[in-house]
């Protein structure tokens, strides 16, 4: 491909080319002479201009139309009627579309000015966005072409950004610009959408080292308070509510979506210490449990980070970074213990971690936890007492078990290991789907009778069965991870990883304790469920190949999505202390250079439709190497016979010569093998 002075499109890719640098047939070049139909310059007709931009508007607008409100839909499908029905666009027809666009922006946005509403850079895009595409449906009515409607789907597109973030509009956007470029040279050369296509993948290729160089060194703006979530990828999850239920509503239905995404900083933790810590429960209301009152947490649990002396390992401390999708609730989880909030969000002396408002969009935080840590030494007296609370007459043989404990045993340790001796000898089952329990004897029902239930019951139970032994304790709700749900250092937490345990208060400390691992049973159900995850059955096998894909998906939003100039410090940092990793760095780097370099010269290529006429190719070559080149007007045979002029005992030339003609105008065969010996030939002996 060479381009003029004046950007005049002279393409180079076939052989039939009237170039002395390029291979032509020249029985078509004699008969036809000069070439009469020389690239035009920038002209292309009026319907193909139309068609094009069309093709563009048609390539950016589909994410928009996730955007836009019902009002803004029906204004457009108005407008695109129009245009199918190709009504002439009189003054009257644009007053009444530009009167029905307005109004249709005015519902599409009613309601979302207010003052809280206009601070929110969205508003400000989304307005934009509906003001662009009421502009550009009247000018598209007038059947005019004008600079703001070639622009348009280019700006179209960079404000599609603004709201949508993910792998897929990640693809979306490449294939729009890809398909852009190639419309716009479409436009400019004047040649078939099959020339274009290939030219548009050379400067593709050509740019992708620059785009990845561009990207690595000058990282995109970071929003702090904005969250611009792709629509599609959102799904509602219900996450905690600050209770556990003991009755019928406390039936689990298991669940395989992604509540988050963890990513560590080096290894996983082991699998007993990961318990991402949500809502901690003091109150039983015999159906379900509850925290302290406001009044009391506000003044009991004051705000405020992890202590150093509650640290009791400094290596046992562990860095991540959390995609946690919409829950609409405002617990923002965190392993024990956490050592402190993330931006907007705050810690209280339970090591609740929340927002103050309901998380509808998804939430990308960093975070770190001590694993091994002691705390609760300034718990107040108050607190303590909510945490004895207990009603003991509705479980008279619970309590009957617990007095016998307690008058065995005077220290509160030997106590516990009582109860939790209990737990292990009293022959209970787990189960997903337990039967209703008795709310006025939960305790009695779960232990005695029932024996069946799953994490809540355990939890509700065991920490009734401490009080009773005149042990403070609570529940803590949250996730128990599974580390069959990693990859790597990848974590991924779904619904069914949701979970409820015990805290105890001994030696002036809170100690976790799970009850839900004394199970003596768990039943066929449950188990078959569980099963599932193993990675000897077929289908958790093919678990295991979407946990990959996952894996990838949440490395490609990490460094991609989310790449800010913190992720560049992190990579800068990493590439300079760890030679190893650099090395790679620098080998993918290089990889991707010359990937981009290799489809350039395949696509540069030339091309050529008559596999005879590619064959001569090597012929042509070496007479031009020689200085015989095509005049204008000279056949391929006049060729020949000018260079056999000189160089008469070349004749292996006259047979490649009447070879070609015969398969290329005749009725014989061509034959790659006897042209290949030929030309072999010639070369050996012009060499």
């Amino acid at each position: 491909m060479r381009f003029s002075s004046s950007w005049r499109y002279i393409p180079d890719n076939t052989l039939e080319e009237q170039s002395p640098s390029n291979f032509a047939d020249a029985e078509s070049a004699s008969a036809a002479g000069p070439r009469a139909d020389k690239p035009r310059l920038f002209f292309m007709p009026t319907d193909r201009q139309r068609f094009l931009i069309d093709l563009a508007y048609l390539a950016v607008l589909p994410p928009l139309l996730l955007l836009v409100k019902v009002p803004m839909l029906l204004f457009l499908l108005v407008v695109l009627s129009l245009l199918l029905l190709r009504k002439r666009a009189t003054a009257l027809t644009l007053t009444v579309v530009a009167l029905l666009g307005i109004t249709a922006i005015f519902f599409s946005l009613y309601g979302a000015f207010n003052f809280a509403g206009l601070s929110r850079l969205k508003l400000f895009v989304e307005l934009m966005v509906y003001l662009l595409l009421l502009a550009v449906s009247l000018q598209r009515l007038t059947r005019k072409v004008n600079f703001y409607l070639l622009i348009s789907p280019v700006l179209l597109l960079a404000l599609s950004l603004f709201f949508f973030e993910s792998i897929a509009m990640l693809i979306y956007v490449v294939a729009e610009i890809f398909i852009l470029l190639w419309l716009i040279l479409s436009y400019r050369m004047q040649t078939g959408l099959a020339q274009s296509l290939r030219v548009t993948g050379m400067l593709f290729a050509l740019s992708l080292p620059w785009v990845v160089l561009l990207f690595i060194f000058f990282p995109r703006i970071s929003f702090e308070h904005a969250s611009y979530g792709f629509r599609g990828d959102e799904i509602r999850r219900t996450g905690h509510d600050g209770t556990m239920r003991m009755d019928s509503a406390a039936l689990l239905v298991p669940s395989e979506r992604i509540v988050m995404e963890v990513g560590f900083i080096g290894a996983i933790p082991p699998d007993d210490r990961l318990y991402f810590r949500g809502s901690v429960l003091y109150l039983d209301k015999k159906d379900h449990w509850e925290p302290l009152p406001p009044t009391l947490k506000r003044r009991f649990a004051p705000k405020q980070n992890a202590q150093k002396g509650m640290i009791e390992k400094e290596d046992a401390i562990t860095a991540y970074k959390v995609s946690l999708y919409p829950t609409f609730k405002p617990w923002l989880y965190q392993l024990d213990l956490p050592i402190e909030a993330p931006t907007g969000a705050t810690i209280n002396a339970d090591f609740e971690v929340k927002l103050d408002q309901a998380i509808e969009e998804p939430q990308y935080y960093d975070a770190g936890s001590a694993l091994v840590y002691r705390y609760g030494k300034n718990t107040a007296p108050e607190v303590l007492r909510y945490a004895l609370d207990v009603n003991r007459s509705a479980n008279p043989k619970t309590r009957t078990v617990t007095d016998e404990i307690t008058k065995k045993y005077l220290l509160p340790e030997k106590r516990l290991q009582a109860v939790w001796r209990f737990f292990q000898e009293a022959d209970l089952t787990y189960s997903l789907r337990p039967g209703p329990l008795d709310l006025n004897h939960t305790a009695d029902d779960f232990l005695f009778a029932k024996r069946t239930g799953y994490c809540v019951h355990f939890a509700g139970t065991f920490v009734t069965m401490a009080r009773m032994a005149d042990i403070p304790a609570r529940i803590v709700t949250g996730y128990k991870a599974d580390r069959a749900n990693s990859v790597k250092n990848y974590l991924a937490v779904k619904e069914k990883d949701a979970h409820a345990w015990a805290e105890v208060y001994l030696n002036k400390h809170w100690v976790r304790l799970d009850p839900t691992v004394t199970a003596s049973h768990i039943d066929t159900e449950s188990a078959a469920l569980l099963r599932q995850n193993s990675p000897l059955n077929p289908e958790g096998r093919w678990m295991r190949v979407n946990l990959y894909l996952m894996y990838v998906k949440y490395q490609v939003e990490t460094w991609i999505l989310q790449y800010s100039h913190f992720r560049q410090m992190q990579l800068i940092e990493k590439v300079r202390n760890h030679p190893e990793f650099a090395a790679k760095f620098s080998a993918s780097l290089l990889a991707v250079l010359l990937g981009s370099l290799g489809l350039f010269l395949y696509l540069r290529r030339p091309r050529c439709s008559d596999r005879a006429l590619c064959a001569m190719r090597p012929v042509l070559k070496r007479l031009q190497k020689e200085g015989y080149t095509r005049a204008e007007g000279e056949t391929l045979h006049q060729l020949f016979m000018r260079y056999l002029a000189t160089h008469p005992e070349r004749n292996s030339l006259l047979e490649i010569d009447r070879l070609y003609h015969r398969a290329r105008y005749g009725d014989q065969a061509f034959e790659p093998k006897t042209f290949k010996r030929l030309i072999s030939d010639f070369m050996h002996r012009s060499a």
